[in-house]
């Protein structure tokens, strides 16, 4: 009798458990429903299948359903969160395929020289910083272009009648040169013994007796300078930076970017970088995902010794927002600096094409070294001879294994010889692109025909949209420090490219029609391409059930936007990831 009375309040007790747990459960959340829903609005949803629907049902961090209002009220629980779009554009969140946001804006702090009408201007703002920060321990600017100089560049000299007791540093407009005097030069260990880091590709402009003169070409030779004089470098100069640029990005609705390099001051320190990356998402401060590359700008370095350490950071960095899947190469420079490797001659300058130690054969090894390490490589190719010897290394190595899984992506492509146009879609390679370098950015339309010849600019010059008709993988990104922090929003890149102008910009030289983009060309470069070319079309850049809800909401439609307004219009909510990053 006692065991039978033991045996049924035993399972009483059970019963009465079961219950209470069933109870708890039901009352906290029903597994059936979606933790938020959107309804009552314009999805474009980037699948060609369904290009526009009404309702999205988001449950923990992935799309449970996209289609009509009328099927939506299936996913809405007591627990629900219910947005009512009324009307408004749902997309995508933008997925940026070139920037540097984590170590781009440590160029872009100090006094702006952005503008300047000349010499004299830069050097009263430089004048009007010092006295107003008598108590800053180095001074840097940015913001220069070399038109700003007229026919003589700026000196060591000219910075040292103004302060000759600290370090100053002053970074052009796309932070590849840079302008200092004597005692940056002093402090960061450069003398006239101190060598060129590639002759007349990254090198020291010197006096007649081989003294630096002040001014520094290309990165390669003046970052160790700005590292010890004390204006780059370390985990916390890039805590600081991201404090002010990590909040700006989710306002701008891009939920994921390709980092394209992390110099902490040299690309090897990266790694602080993707720790800083990895910090701020276990401390749930992380509003974006990255996937990262490891940097390589000197051509003589072994591709063997490098790709081993891209071996360890694929695997220290890996996480689930931050990834490190691929190799950066700066193949050349810039054409503004006449370092962008050509075909043939400068006009402005005949006796160079730009040098480079990039040679085909070596970026085939590196192409090699990479893919069979399972990475994915991507190559700073601005001038139309480093394009073609990218092709032709990437050719050889397809020539030798066979089609690959693995991708190379070319990223800028200022001028590309039309014989090379359709070896983009024959070898599978991606392309990038930067949409307010298509038109004529800060007045550099002029420089370009000074430089490079009206022939070649108007055969050569911004063919995005030739490179997507031919229909190659085209993604764009505004990559700072290239650009400004104030142009990272990618409506603004967008009207840009669609318009043929800069938002603001009164310039007249406008391109062909048929070198502008539309906005489905630019929405998808913006969305899907920078997935692909990521490697993450499987899980972003579309709004489909499976994929994770990175996505964003518009003010207005942007197709029913004038081109001339993109810029101005605002985003009004982001979620990356399943969570509200951002809302106004």
């Amino acid at each position: 009798m006692k065991e039978k009375y033991c045996k049924t309040l035993t399972l009483f007790l059970f019963f009465v458990v079961l219950c209470a747990v069933t109870s708890v459960v039901s009352a906290s959340s029903d597994t059936r429903f979606a933790d938020y829903v959107f309804t009552h609005g314009k999805v474009y949803t980037m699948n060609a299948a369904a290009p526009w629907q009404q309702a999205v049902a988001v449950k923990g961090n992935k799309i449970v359903y996209v289609g009509p209002d009328s099927g939506i009220s299936d996913w809405i629980g007591s627990a629900t969160k219910v947005v009512d779009l009324k009307g408004r554009m749902l997309m995508p969140g933008f997925v940026d395929g070139h920037n540097h946001f984590v170590a781009g804006a440590a160029s872009k702090r100090g006094v702006s020289l952005v503008g300047s009408k000349d010499k004299q201007e830069m050097l009263q703002r430089i004048r009007d910083y010092v006295k107003a920060n008598p108590q800053k321990d180095a001074y840097m600017g940015f913001g220069w272009e070399f038109p700003m100089f007229g026919e003589q560049l700026g000196t060591r000299q000219e910075l040292d009648a103004i302060c000759s007791d600290k370090p100053m540093m002053f970074f052009n407009e796309d932070s590849h040169h840079l302008w200092f005097n004597t005692k940056a030069m002093t402090v960061g260990g450069v003398s006239k013994d101190t060598p060129d880091a590639v002759p007349g590709a990254s090198y020291f402009k010197r006096e007649a007796d081989g003294t630096p003169s002040g001014f520094a070409i290309e990165p390669d030779v003046w970052m160790a300078m700005a590292s010890r004089a004390g204006i780059l470098g370390g985990k916390e100069m890039l805590r600081e930076i991201t404090d002010v640029v990590f909040p700006m990005i989710p306002k701008l609705g891009i939920t994921a970017y390709h980092d394209m390099g992390i110099w902490a001051p040299s690309f090897p320190q990266g790694y602080l970088g993707f720790e800083l990356l990895c910090d701020l998402e276990k401390d749930s401060k992380l509003p974006f995902r990255v996937v990262g590359v490891y940097g390589i700008r000197d051509g003589k370095a072994s591709p063997q010794e490098h790709v081993q350490v891209l071996k360890k950071w694929n695997q220290s960095y890996r996480s689930e927002l931050v990834q490190v899947t691929g190799v950066k190469i700066w193949s050349d420079g810039t054409y503004l600096s006449h370092t962008a490797v050509q075909i043939e001659p400068y006009v402005d300058k005949p006796e160079t094409r730009g040098e480079s130690d990039w040679t085909a054969e070596v970026l085939a090894r590196w192409i090699e070294e990479t893919y069979l390490a399972g990475f994915d490589m991507n190559i700073h190719s601005e001038g139309d001879m480093s394009i073609r010897r990218s092709l032709d290394a990437l050719e050889r190595v397809l020539q030798k294994f066979g089609p690959s899984q693995r991708q190379t992506t070319l990223h800028h492509l200022t001028v590309i010889h039309p014989d090379d146009l359709p070896r983009f879609k024959a070898l599978g390679a991606g392309a990038n692109m930067t949409p307010v370098w298509l038109v004529d950015y800060k007045d550099q339309h002029k420089d370009a025909l000074r430089i490079l010849g009206k022939a070649k600019v108007e055969q050569e010059y911004g063919l995005a949209r030739a490179l997507i008709e031919s229909g190659i993988n085209v993604s764009f990104g505004s990559d700072i420090p290239g650009t400004d922090v104030e142009e990272i929003s990618p409506l603004y890149q967008m009207q840009a490219a669609i318009t043929g102008r800069v938002p603001g910009s009164a310039s007249t030289a406008i391109p062909a029609a048929n070198r502008l983009l539309s906005l489905e060309q630019m929405l998808y470069g913006y969305t899907l391409a920078g997935a692909r070319q990521m490697r993450m079309a499987d899980r972003i850049g579309s709004i489909e059930a499976g994929k994770l809800a990175d996505l964003i909401v518009l003010e207005k439609n942007l197709f029913e936007v004038p081109p001339d307004e993109l810029a101005a219009t605002k985003v009004v909510l982001t979620m990356m990831n399943g969570k509200l990053v951002f809302s106004r």
